[in-house]
This record gives structure tokens, C-alpha cells and sequence, in this order.
């Protein structure tokens, strides 16, 4: 299977927050215990892909001066955004406590966080007179920092009604278009000129590609809307989608997984969509996309299912893991998707590990979900996102998330059909814009957690914390919590010491610090 490693190392702590201090102490690398042996056998984890690979290596203690290991803590609850979490206790002594981080056992590398630039919130952006200030807000270092972009190939419900519905080559006539000369990519300019300005931001963004539909004329009923890819244009449509990539690279955009379909399942009556069967995804992944992506050495990954965890019956879905099991099939696939549309946060969990448990190797990303507006309560939405999208899905081995549209009107209503009231991760208003709840949680991740980082253990004492950890290649090591409730202080043991931080009622928490390089 191909595997193409992709790191990308952002360190950067603010230094407006309060620190931790204490007296220099001798510890061994191993995560609780400290010892004065000169040696220590650990297991580590080295990260291919979505999977940990463990391995043991010889560490050498070292003598850690904790005074010189600040930590810093940033929350976000209906009174804070992003603010700097003041009364940090020193390192001390300790061997219990509420959080538990262990770092030489490590999990997947994380991939970023972010969401999708569909036309419309494209158009949104592109409309305002703040278009550059918003533009460097989502993606600047003062800003969101957005690492991960999904990028619709072709229009779905959220488009104008003036741009209405298109893929990149439609005829008059639904007259089929056999050396697919009348392909452009122009229709997506204000979206190509918005990346290449975010591009310029930071060069190092990850993106993603899904098609809601092929032309109408490649399809079995000749309409953008449901009906499926007529067999006779498998090989057709797979030219179609790499000059897709090739085009978008032409304009110095590299998509780094493409999608065989959003949301396969489902054909919509009243936007783009349409629908494939596990038997079609494994013919035209296995006979067609695959080799044809390997014949112009094209370093997209394919990505499946992307598409919701249950089906109304409550039953885990298992199109990806059947997909799979076709060994000529799964040679090409590198990542799944997953939507959230379905189900509680107990059937995400279950799904992300049913994925996992059949398909170690194999991605998952969390690639779409939307608030909407009926529901204001930042808290309520916070917590919502936390536990199917983000702490909880990177706990049960989710490596990244897009949401749905990075930036929309605040009333939701720039689209053509499909969902009347989503929420974008930025409201644009008639002269400011604003973060959402669930841009607030993205920007907990995509400020503190670099690309690249591994997950690592953490376990929380407290059913009201959740809590997921990660260290990069620089030394550091990032907790995101969700403290529901009360506030509460919590003890965070590391290494045989222990720091308390205080966390705020209802809020998610990034809590920060650097392992010395000299180690």
C-alpha cells in the first residue's frame, strides 16, 4: 500500500499565559515513575500511516530541570475564548492525580484539523470587504492556524444561485464529451485564488477532495442529482478526476487524498450526489482510479466511504471494512472518511474502532459534520464536537477533521438546495465576522497541535474530563480537555511530578509544554 509520510512541524507557545516552576529534579524518560538507574527499557510507538507500530528502545536518565518547563493553558467557554487560564501550580512531587500522560507510548500521527471550502462559503469570504483579514485569520499564526482543507470536486448544496450546479465538464445537451476537451476548472476561481492566498499564509496545508457528482452525461439517468456512474464511463470519469488533480496542481494546489464519493449512500433529489454499491467502489477503485492514479505518478491518496457511521437501524455500516477485504482493491486505498450525520458518540466510537480493528493501517478521518442554527448554546456545541469529532475520535484512532464549511453567512442561507441552517466554523457578517462553537474547537486543536504529532497515552480519573495528548518532534506535548461541569482543578502527573491547572466550568482547555531539546 502506498504510503506517503507527511510532517509538518509548527512550534509555537504563547507567551502570555502563566508557567509552572520548580526546584531541578533527576528523572528517568519513563512517563510516572522517577529512578536513578542509568538505563531504562521503553516501548515506544514509531507511526507508519494511522497505525503504531511498538518498538523498544534504550533511553538514558537524564536530569530534568522542571523550572525550565513552563506550562501554559488556553480555555474557551461562553465567558473565555481562547484565553490565557491564569493560577498554574509548580511541578511537584506526586503519584496521583486526575490526568495521567505518559508519552513513550505513542498512537497515530495527527493530521490536522480544518474544514471545507465549498463555493459558498468561498463566496462569503470572497464578498466581504474583510476578505484579506478573515483569510488570515483562519489560516494565519494569530489566527485559527487551519491545517486541513476539504475541497468539493464540483458544486454540492452549497453553491450560489448564481454559479447554480456544475461539475468541470458539462455539455448542452447532456452530449457526451469523449476526449473530455471542454474540462475546465474556471468555474472554482474565487476558491483557487482563496487557497493560493492561504497557501501563501501557510504553505504547508494539508488538502482533501471529494466529488458529489460526475457529469450528468456519464450517469445512468443523465442528472447531476442521485442516479449512478453509468459502467461504460468508469475509466472516463477516472481521467476526469485526475485531470482534476492535475489542473488544481497547475495552479500550485497538491490535493493529498482524493475521495471516491461523498456520501456514496445517499442520492439527493435536489443537489449533486450520487450513489455507489461496495462492489462498484472495489471495480472502479480496484480497476480504473487506482492504477490510472499510479500511471502519471499522481500522490493523492484515495480515500472511501465518507459517509455516516449506522444506518437507521442502529447497525455499524461496513461498505469500507467489505471494500477492503478485496486485497486488489485495498492495495490502492491509503484513508476512510467518516461522516456524523448518524448515531450517538457511543456509535462513533464503536465505529472508529470496528474500523481500526479490521483495517489497521488503513486512515480515518472524521470529514464532515455541521452545527446548525437552531442551536446557539456555545458550551452545548462545544461538548457535542468534542465527543464524536475530536477528543473521542482521536482517542479511538481518528488522525484529523475537516467539518463542513470553514466560513458561511450567520444565517446559513447561502446554498442551492440541501441543508437550509448549517453553521460555518466563521460567520460572515455584513461588516465583522466571528468564531463559532465549532471553530472554537478546531482552533483548540489547529493552534496547539502540530501536524505530525503523535498521539500519546493519557488517561483521566474523572468521568467529567475527557482528555487526548499529543507530542511532536520538538518536545511538545499538547493536552486538549473538556471539563464538563463545575469548574475544577486538575493534577496532571508527568514523569514522577504532578501540576495542577485550573479549569473552567463548561470549557475545552489546551494545556501546553516543551520537553528541554537537551534531553
Amino acid at each position: 500500500m502506498r504510503r506517503f509520510l507527511i510532517l509538518f512541524l509548527f512550534a509555537a507557545l504563547l507567551a502570555s499565559a502563566t508557567s509552572c516552576t520548580a526546584a531541578t529534579t533527576t528523572t528517568t524518560t519513563a512517563a510516572s515513575t522517577a529512578t536513578t538507574a542509568t538505563t531504562v527499557e521503553t516501548t515506544t510507538g514509531t507511526t507508519t500511516g494511522a497505525t503504531t507500530e511498538p518498538t523498544t528502545e534504550t533511553t538514558t536518565a537524564t536530569t530534568l530541570d522542571f523550572a525550565q518547563i513552563p506550562v501554559t493553558a488556553y480555555a474557551t467557554n461562553n465567558t473565555m475564548k481562547l484565553a490565557a487560564v491564569s493560577g498554574i501550580s509548580g511541578w511537584v512531587d506526586g503519584s496521583t492525580g486526575t490526568i495521567a500522560v505518559d508519552d513513550l507510548i505513542q498512537y497515530e500521527a495527527f493530521k490536522g484539523t480544518g474544514a471545507a471550502l465549498t463555493y459558498a462559503a468561498a463566496w462569503v469570504i470572497d464578498q466581504s470587504p474583510q476578505r484579506d483579514e478573515i483569510i488570515e485569520y483562519i489560516f494565519g499564526e494569530d489566527g485559527m492556524r487551519v491545517q486541513l482543507v476539504r475541497l468539493t470536486v464540483g458544486a454540492s448544496d452549497f453553491t450560489t444561485a448564481a454559479m447554480g450546479h456544475y461539475t468541470y465538464d458539462d455539455t448542452v445537451g447532456n452530449v457526451a464529451d469523449s476526449d473530455l476537451s471542454e474540462f475546465s476548472i474556471e468555474k472554482d476561481r474565487i476558491i483557487i485564488e482563496i487557497l493560493k492566498d492561504a497557501l501563501a499564509i501557510n504553505p504547508d496545508l494539508i488538502f482533501m477532495a471529494a466529488p458529489w457528482s460526475a457529469p450528468a452525461w456519464m450517469k445512468t439517468n443523465k442528472s447531476l442529482y442521485g442516479g449512478t456512474l453509468s459502467p461504460s464511463y468508469y475509466g472516463m470519469y477516472s481521467q476526469y478526476l485526475i485531470k482534476y488533480l492535475d489542473a488544481y496542481a497547475a495552479e500550485g494546489i497538491d490535493i493529498d487524498y482524493l475521495s471516491v464519493q461523498n456520501e456514496p449512500y445517499y442520492g439527493p433529489s435536489d443537489y449533486p450526489g450520487m450513489t455507489w454499491t461496495i462492489d462498484t467502489t472495489k471495480i472502479f477503485v480496484r480497476d480504473f482510479l487506482g492504477p490510472d492514479l499510479e500511471m502519471v505518478e499522481n500522490d493523492a491518496k484515495i480515500m472511501i466511504w465518507d459517509h455516516n457511521p449506522v444506518d437507521g437501524s442502529g447497525n455499524l455500516i461496513d461498505f469500507p471494512v467489505r471494500v477492503l477485504r478485496s486485497e486488489e482493491t485495498a492495495a490502492y486505498v491509503d484513508a476512510i472518511g467518516v461522516h456524523c450525520y448518524s448515531g450517538d458518540e457511543v456509535d462513533m466510537r464503536n465505529y472508529l474502532d470496528y474500523l481500526y480493528e479490521n483495517n489497521p493501517e488503513v486512515e480515518v478521518f472524521m470529514t464532515e459534520c455541521t452545527a446548525v442554527t437552531t442551536y446557539t448554546n456555545l458550551e452545548q456545541n462545544m461538548e457535542w464536537s468534542v465527543r464524536r469529532m475530536y477528543i473521542e475520535a482521536y482517542n479511538h484512532h481518528a488522525v484529523g477533521t475537516t467539518y463542513w464549511n470553514l466560513a458561511l453567512d450567520a444565517l446559513g442561507t447561502t446554498h442551492l438546495g440541501g441543508c437550509g441552517n448549517c453553521t460555518g466554523l466563521v460567520s460572515v457578517l455584513s461588516s465583522s465576522y466571528r468564531l463559532e462553537a465549532d471553530g472554537y474547537v478546531t482552533a483548540h486543536f489547529s493552534r496547539y497541535v502540530n501536524v505530525g504529532a503523535r498521539r500519546i497515552e493519557t488517561d483521566s480519573a474523572n468521568a467529567n474530563i475527557l482528555v487526548v495528548g499529543y507530542l511532536d518532534d520538538s518536545g511538545k506535548i499538547t493536552l486538549v480537555l473538556w471539563n464538563d461541569g463545575a469548574g475544577r482543578v486538575a493534577s496532571i502527573l508527568w514523569r514522577g511530578k504532578k501540576c495542577t491547572v485550573p479549569l473552567p466550568a463548561n470549557a475545552l482547555v489546551s494545556v501546553n509544554w516543551t520537553i528541554p531539546t537537551s534531553e
